[in-house]
């Protein structure tokens, strides 16, 4: 994960910059290991410190906290703190959504070889593509599968639409946005 140190208008220093660095990684990466990125900014007020930290876990999930204190350091401890939180909050939601829903009808995929007419020549050919496996099709809106697409890294995704009972699709296409498929189509 890539982290932003930056004060506003002032130096942070190398103690404060290892410090948080070390408290927001080690933060984020109790409940995610797959964030992108995180920013802390170190503000000095009239009143004390005020660190905001901020952390994205994929393209559409970012959160973001805020510490106040006396000092720099237990301001920062203190939003690090309020991240933590809302991070254990999101993957016990994200846990309890799957508990839950146990609305999961199996499926079977099979590939099969498709047979050419004509034999290529043996460089040019590919290797067959054979497999078959069980994947279990959850009942969930498009909404929840997009968000379980982007937590699991997986390329796609086939769910069961709570909205028509429907089979439908989610893959990852090559410019990083989320394509839908849905055989109903307009009905």
């Amino acid at each position: 994960m890539q982290i932003s140190i930056s004060g506003k208008n002032m130096d942070t220093g190398d103690a404060f910059q290892e410090h948080a660095e070390t408290a927001l990684s080690s933060a984020v990466s109790k409940y995610f290991d797959n964030a992108i990125s995180g920013s802390i900014t170190l503000i000095k007020s009239t009143t004390g410190f005020e660190t905001r930290v901020r952390v994205n876990l994929s393209r559409r999930i970012e959160m973001e906290a805020m510490g106040k204190a006396g000092d720099a350091h237990q301001s920062l401890d203190q939003a690090v703190e309020h991240i933590e939180k809302r991070l254990r909050r999101y993957k016990r939601r994200l846990k309890n959504h799957r508990a839950d829903n146990d609305d999961t009808i199996p499926a079977t995929m099979t590939y099969l070889e498709v047979q050419p007419d004509h034999e290529l020549p043996e460089e040019a050919s590919a290797p067959p593509v054979l497999a078959e496996m069980d994947y279990h099709v959850h009942l969930m809106t498009v909404e929840e599968a997009v968000m379980v697409l982007e937590l699991s890294g997986q390329s796609a995704l086939m769910f069961r639409n709570k909205a028509h009972m429907g089979l439908n699709m989610l893959h990852r296409r090559d410019d990083g946005s989320i394509g839908w498929v849905d055989p109903r189509g307009n009905r």
